[in-house]
């Protein structure tokens, strides 16, 4: 009785190795995503910013392996933001608020190079090196108000000498980023699997020839992405 279970013990666990074991040669299609929301206030009194913000991050790829750990291809992720922020400004005894609506939208076709490393049978932790270009296309719309005030004991009291304007326009901007993200995979059978980007390194530029740049490190679990895998 005991070598038959201990056989069917080795039987299964050979099955499972044979799950989650990646060769040369599988295709792996991907597919992930992240929505956030989230509120940031700064400031006292009445100095203050705070930006209200929803943000989609989709996308889906493909790969190949080179060989049982090593990974090339390509794909395409979407990002997608509303931004509502407000900011209050008080100088001497002048009071001004600003209200501003942004939206942007960018497509981002990237190539990509990976590496599989298996922790157990079927639980991989794997990261990749990703190479993004897109163009950022923005709306926006903004209004201020300003105006001396007299004080009070409870609030403001704003005078009727006021002056108020507004502002809306539109923006496309090039955005080139590279990024090292680190992944938990998980293969539930010999075809699918779940995954967690758990954020990373990234690197961004706007714009070429204003060389706007900038280093992001951000492992925050609000920021990671979940999705599923499917080998081919």
């Amino acid at each position: 009785m005991m070598k038959k279970l201990l056989l069917l013990t080795v039987t299964i666990l050979s099955t499972l190795h044979l799950f989650s074991q990646t060769e040369k040669g599988e295709i792996i299609i991907s597919l992930d995503g992240n929505y956030r929301q989230s509120t940031t206030e700064n400031g006292v009194t009445h100095n203050q910013n705070m930006t209200e913000g929803k943000y989609l991050d989709i996308g889906t790829s493909i790969g190949y392996f080179i060989n049982s750990r090593l990974i090339a291809g390509i794909g395409l992720d979407y990002n997608w933001d509303k931004e509502v922020r407000e900011n209050s400004l008080m100088i001497n005894s002048y009071y001004q608020a600003e209200v501003t609506n942004v939206k942007s939208h960018v497509f981002l076709p990237n190539m990509y190079l990976g590496y599989y490393y298996p922790i157990t049978t079927n639980l991989y932790i794997n990261a990749s090196l990703k190479f993004s270009y897109g163009k950022i296309k923005s709306e926006y719309d903004t209004f201020w108000a300003g105006s001396a005030y007299n004080p009070s004991n409870t609030s403001i009291e704003l005078t009727d000498d006021y002056s108020a304007s507004g502002q809306e326009g539109t923006s496309k901007v090039d955005f080139f980023s590279v990024d090292i993200i680190p992944e938990l995979t998980y293969f539930f059978s010999s075809r699918f699997s779940i995954y967690v980007g758990l954020g990373g390194v990234s690197y961004s530029l706007l714009e070429w020839d204003t060389d706007n740049s900038s280093w992001n490190v951000n492992f925050n679990p609000s920021y990671w992405k979940t999705g599923i895998k499917i080998r081919i």
